[in-house]
């Protein structure tokens, strides 16, 4: 009997490893269309929800404009803007995909900007800083 049992096991393995078996997916029309419009519009959008570093928010334009000169002296090479949302005046550095990407730069200029902060931002996409 212990060996009926074996051959039977060993012909179904045989059998279950020399089936080759195929696998076919039929998509639904309207899944395929979401994904093909999403396709579409990931290229045509060329700005992101991203991160920039807000490195200074006053009410005193002169402030604002003595932090932009500073920054740019100590980073020249790095993106920044400013932006007045009344009362207050903004400036905003760096771009980044994700908050992770931007603490080694924050970390870095909160010894001379101590209250800077991320903060979310549209970006460009070809302006991404890569890390």
């Amino acid at each position: 009997m212990k060996l009926l049992r074996y051959i039977l096991a060993l012909f179904f393995i045989a059998v279950a490893y020399s089936m080759d078996a195929q696998v076919t997916i039929v998509e639904d029309y309207q899944v395929s269309q979401m994904l093909r419009n999403y396709q579409s519009n990931e290229r045509t959008e060329s700005t992101i929800k991203g991160y920039r570093i807000q490195i200074i928010t006053t009410p005193d334009r002169r402030k604002m404009e003595s932090a932009k000169a500073k920054f740019k002296d100590m980073h020249p090479n790095v993106y920044m803007e400013w932006n007045h949302v009344s009362p207050y005046y903004q400036v905003s550095v760096g771009a980044y995909e994700t908050k992770l990407d931007l603490m080694d730069f924050m970390i870095d200029i909160k010894k001379d900007f101590s209250n800077a902060i991320p903060v979310v931002s549209d970006i460009e996409k070809n302006g991404l800083i890569a890390h």
